[in-house]
């Protein structure tokens, strides 16, 4: 993939977490696919959303606690598919938490699944 040529920190894969991100208009769910200290990419994001270079207001809400992170988003690439677009985001604004979170989630070197984790926390039956 082209993109992954330019990226500059390892992102992370995330599983259960969803975005619900505005325009300040109409506002639009989408999966969160993978997350960096400086992006994000967010995938099933329906293809009525309209992609343009302004920041965006985006809800991160997930895992096995249901925490919400409130981030300020700006697009830097889209890829179409059908009915959806997948869309990579540069984080223009977000919480001390958010930052914590991120590098909490880091390994230190490398890129780390979280498909095992989340599988833990789904057999827990909570």
């Amino acid at each position: 993939m082209a993109d992954e040529v330019f990226r500059k920190q390892d992102r992370v894969k995330l599983r259960g977490y969803i975005a619900d991100i505005s325009d300040g208009t109409v506002e639009y769910d989408a999966i969160v696919e993978d997350v960096s200290l400086e992006g994000l990419c967010l995938t099933d994001l329906s293809n009525k959303f309209i992609v343009e270079k302004k920041i965006y207001s985006a809800v991160i809400t997930g895992g096995f606690d249901g925490e919400s992170f409130k981030l300020q988003v700006q697009p830097r690439w889209v890829r179409r598919h059908g009915d959806f677009v997948e869309v990579g985001f540069t984080i223009v604004r977000s919480p001390t938490k958010w930052k914590k979170f991120i590098r909490d989630l880091m390994p230190k070197k490398g890129v780390v699944d979280m498909k095992g984790e989340w599988e833990h926390f789904s057999n827990l039956n909570i």
